[in-house]
């Protein structure tokens, strides 16, 4: 039978096809045996990694604790008028050191310089009025010796009357020391020894006693001892307690260090920044730290329980979970954990393990749970 032209030329392109499709199948089949035949043990390739592994540890790390603080003078007082009236001459000003009991200002009230006069001339007027009353008391009494020459009630009202006398000098006399201690507030003195920080004041100034929201005349701060004031958080107020070691340090001398202990514990957390107020007082002779400087201060602390630590870098952190990746007979267990403080690159952690258990140096979210694994314990 004769075909024509075209279909053979047809049959022979398909068998063509064929025989590449099949050749190409053959050189696949080849290849991959020829794979397996050079790898016939092959594993998974996690096991052909070698991963750095430490054992978690107990133990009791010193710690510190780097919070900010702020000196202050050990003590300060804000020197006000007690009375109303002028300023009459100032005797100091800002920077001067001034002792205790030193003048500092004199006040001018007319005021009170009458009413002391008053009360003086009172006051001599009821001792001269006892003095008489006493004497004519003391004659008649000398009188009544003789049977008859004085009555008894004469005798009695001179003894009432020097009585009386003798108690208006006591009033008077209490209302002439009142007036002088008015007219002494008039005389301002330092009731410490420091340094003026402010004088807020001129002569001729029309000053008084007012409230909170009165501008003090003078404003008195000791300098020669300080108070460095930090506010501990609420988690770590277990562990301060008064004559722990302090450091600090202050932007105005860099690279120097000054040291003090705890003095005081407020024994109070304050609910608006949950945090205790510690004190530390700071001896200053030379007066180089000044009140109000800002300072960064170290307090070491050691947590009365043995805590399990671990690298930072073994602690893997995903949005569902935090765990570490422990090694037990070569393969992996993922173990939750939660964290704690961190110190020294060491992570405090709290989960189902136990001190001397193996876990991966470096987490990784790629290692899953039962992989075999190989391990080499690293140093920390």
């Amino acid at each position: 039978m004769n075909f024509p032209a075209l279909s053979l030329r047809a049959l022979a392109a398909l068998g063509l096809a064929a025989s590449t499709a099949l050749f190409a199948g053959c050189s696949s089949n080849d290849a991959a045996q020829g794979q397996n035949a050079a790898d016939p043990t092959a594993t998974p390739a996690s096991a052909d990694v070698r991963y750095d592994a430490v054992r978690v540890t107990a133990t009791q790390p010193a710690q510190s604790l780097s919070l900010p603080g702020e000196l202050d003078s050990y003590f300060q007082t804000d020197i006000m008028p007690r009375v109303s009236s002028y300023v009459k001459a100032l005797h100091a000003d800002i920077g001067d050191h001034v002792r205790q009991g030193q003048l500092l200002a004199e006040l001018d009230a007319p005021e009170l310089t009458a009413a002391l006069c008053e009360a003086r001339s009172k006051q001599s007027v009821a001792q001269a009025s006892f003095q008489a009353s006493r004497g004519t008391y003391r004659r008649l009494r000398q009188t009544a010796r003789t049977a008859g020459a004085v009555s008894p009630l004469n005798l009695d009202q001179a003894r009432t009357q020097a009585t009386s006398d003798s108690l208006n000098v006591v009033a008077a006399r209490a209302h002439y020391q009142a007036a002088a201690q008015m007219a002494a507030y008039l005389r301002l003195t330092a009731p410490m020894a420091g340094v003026i920080t402010e004088r807020n004041a001129s002569p001729g100034a029309l000053v008084g006693p007012g409230g909170s929201s009165t501008v003090p005349l003078f404003r008195l701060k000791q300098l020669s001892r300080l108070r460095l004031r930090v506010a501990v958080p609420e988690a770590y107020v277990g562990d301060i307690h008064a004559g722990n070691p302090v450091q600090f340090n202050v932007r105005t001398f860099p690279g120097r260090t000054f040291t003090g202990k705890i003095d005081r514990v407020a024994g109070n957390v304050t609910p608006g920044t949950r945090a205790e107020t510690v004190e530390i007082d700071i001896p200053n002779p030379q007066e180089q730290l000044k009140p109000g400087m800002f300072a960064s201060a170290t307090i070491p602390i050691k947590s009365p329980k043995t805590s399990l630590y671990v690298p930072k870098s073994a602690v893997v952190s995903t949005a569902e979970r935090t765990y570490v990746i422990r090694v037990v007979a070569g393969k992996t267990e993922l173990v939750d954990v939660q964290k704690g403080d961190e110190n020294a690159g060491q992570m405090q952690v709290f989960g189902s393990l136990k001190a001397g258990d193996v876990v991966l140096k470096a987490g990784n979210e790629e290692i899953g749970k039962d992989e075999p694994v190989q391990v080499a314990l690293a140093s920390r």
